[in-house]
């Protein structure tokens, strides 16, 4: 019988798409085991704790996916607002498939075991929040309505996957995503979809 190599980015990948869409509670060990490709005893090599390391690994790489593909990018002066903005909006959109994938970090903050994933839950959302009232203040917002704006960011776009699944209508979703600009009292052409 022939090895079969599963590469651990295929692993990372599969891992955050159970957990986006079953949460912790409705991901066993057997759909873990088939959706990554690998036998049980191999995922507990992997990750000793079983599913609950298995959810915090997914975590920690949503953590460093916001602060690599959103924070970086709108903190980069070398490049305009409006572009900065736009990148960060577009791996946005992507990660969640332009409002077809649940976010793993909601979906794993209302499980049986969320007191265990709060700390990486929180800091996901501070990067996020701490990233867009970046650029609002760079636009010349206080502070304050930096950070609230940025906050009601983050509602809209949360509150919006939600919309998007229940409805069956991703509209809603690049909707939302399509007025962070104006959100941030960032005016610009309407050239975000």
């Amino acid at each position: 019988m022939a090895v079969v190599k599963v590469f651990p980015d295929d692993v990372d990948r599969k891992l955050m798409e159970v957990f986006s869409r079953l949460g912790y509670d409705g991901a066993s060990m057997e759909i873990l085991s088939q959706a990554t490709g690998l036998k049980k005893a191999s995922l507990y090599h992997r990750f000793p704790g079983g599913k609950k390391d298995m959810a915090a690994h997914v975590l920690k790489n949503v953590e460093a996916w916001f602060l690599s593909h959103v924070d970086a990018v709108l903190r980069d002066e070398q490049k305009p607002l409006d572009k900065r903005l736009n990148e960060g909006i577009a791996a946005i959109s992507s990660l969640f498939e332009d409002g077809a994938r649940n976010c793993s970090l909601r979906m794993l903050s209302a499980c049986t075991e969320s007191g265990y994933f709060r700390e990486t839950i929180a800091n996901s959302f501070m990067i996020l929040k701490n990233a867009f009232t970046f650029i609002a203040e760079q636009n010349g917002l206080s502070s304050e309505m930096a950070s609230k704006k940025a906050i009601e960011v983050i509602i809209n776009i949360q509150g919006s996957l939600i919309l998007s699944r229940a409805m069956q209508d991703n509209g809603i979703f690049k909707t939302s995503i399509a007025d962070i600009p104006e959100r941030l009292g960032i005016s610009q052409n309407k050239n975000l979809k």
